[in-house]
């Protein structure tokens, strides 16, 4: 494997922390610095995984630190990645890549002529859950995606009114800082896309935009609705995927997918497909199909509806953790190997922004 890689977190607060409990565990890199802009919560990090605590010119001179992790908040990103590449290290950038194209587009360049690599952390893409999809979409077994919806309802419990979250200057807003992740979900199963439409609302009485709404077309035809709402008490904060196919639903429950239900017409050969994507999964036979049946004009080989549902990890955490590690294994191989083909790469963050800048700006043209 070879010697571990050196990692250097900038932001030390509670999801900097929960990403450092997770690499405890991952051979293929080695914590190396932690920085913060507040001291207190480096040293305290620091502290607790014996780790120096540096400000972030010291961290950035080190030679044992080579992924810098910058998990502040995403107005920060583009100064805190762009000194980072100077100073030829790579850079895992937690979403959004930035907050406007023309940042992400002179870090990309700057990363480009560095050597080095500047992918954005998006966890979704390293899920069995949705790995399972993706291989479900392109097995054609349930025809093509038609329509999808996404309904993300987030808490907002700990989110009060002097947060930086309702701040448009710092986090670029909901499309922006959240729907990253989403955008670039989709893209990844449907392929290409665009914006149709998009709408915000503001929470009566305040100057928070609490919940916006959004349609894309992808090139393959689908039509996927996107809704973001941070409205909801912390214990009811829930995510639900649906897409529409030809021959029948794929339902995906959580932001971190933990299970899978399809409902669906199909053949005895495509039933035993499915299965084989989701390993250890319960498949019910709902009633079997005799003779042809045609859908969209086109005679269907189906022989019986099934419901299949599969949950391979019960706990949120353990499979964010899980995620979290795969992905900077990932990453950090690519760094070892440049021929090493990562799943998500620099053009991830970059597609994911240009949908949520484009949703954004239709927004506030209503």
């Amino acid at each position: 494997m070879g010697e571990a890689l050196g990692i250097a977190l900038i932001g030390c607060g509670a999801f900097g922390e929960f990403c450092l409990e997770a690499l405890a565990d991952v051979a293929e890199v080695r914590v190396a610095a932690v920085a913060d802009s507040v001291p207190a919560a480096a040293a305290r990090l620091a502290e607790k995984f014996g780790v120096p605590a540096c400000g972030v010119e010291e961290l950035l001179a080190r030679s044992d630190v080579e992924l810098v992790h910058v998990a502040t908040p995403p107005a920060s990103h583009y100064e805190l990645a762009l000194v980072a590449l100077r100073a030829r290290k790579s850079v895992l950038c937690e979403k959004p890549l930035a907050t406007t194209l023309s940042h992400a587009n002179i870090m990309l360049g700057a990363a480009e002529a560095a050597g080095a690599i500047l992918p954005v952390d998006f966890v979704l893409r390293y899920n069995a859950v949705t790995d399972a999809v993706k291989a479900v979409i392109d097995s054609g077994v349930l025809g093509a995606v038609l329509a999808g919806r996404l309904t993300n309802c987030a808490g907002d419990t700990k989110l009060g009114p002097d947060h930086w979250f309702w701040d448009k200057a710092v986090s670029g807003g909901i499309f922006v800082e959240h729907g990253v992740h989403f955008f670039n979900l989709y893209t990844h199963w449907l392929g290409p896309s665009r914006v149709l439409s998009a709408h915000a609302e503001t929470r009566a009485g305040a100057a928070m935009e609490d919940r916006v709404t959004c349609t894309v077309r992808h090139d393959n035809g689908a039509v996927v609705s996107h809704y973001h709402g941070f409205d909801q008490l912390a214990p009811m904060d829930r995510t639900d995927h649906r897409l529409v196919c030809e021959l029948g639903d794929i339902h995906v429950h959580g932001w971190i997918p933990l299970k899978l239900e399809l409902d669906a017409a199909v053949s005895d050969e495509g039933a035993a497909r499915l299965g084989a994507f989701c390993p250890g999964c319960e498949v019910e036979e709902l009633g079997r199909i005799e003779g042809e049946l045609r859908g969209r004009g086109v005679a269907r080989d189906v022989t019986k509806r099934i419901r299949l549902t599969w949950q391979p990890v019960a706990d949120k955490q353990a499979a964010y953790a899980d995620s979290f590690r795969a992905l900077v294994r990932d990453q950090a191989a690519g760094i070892r190997d440049r021929s090493h083909a990562r799943r998500v790469t620099e053009g991830d963050g970059r597609t994911s922004l240009e949908l949520a800048v484009a949703a954004a700006e239709l927004a506030e043209r209503r």
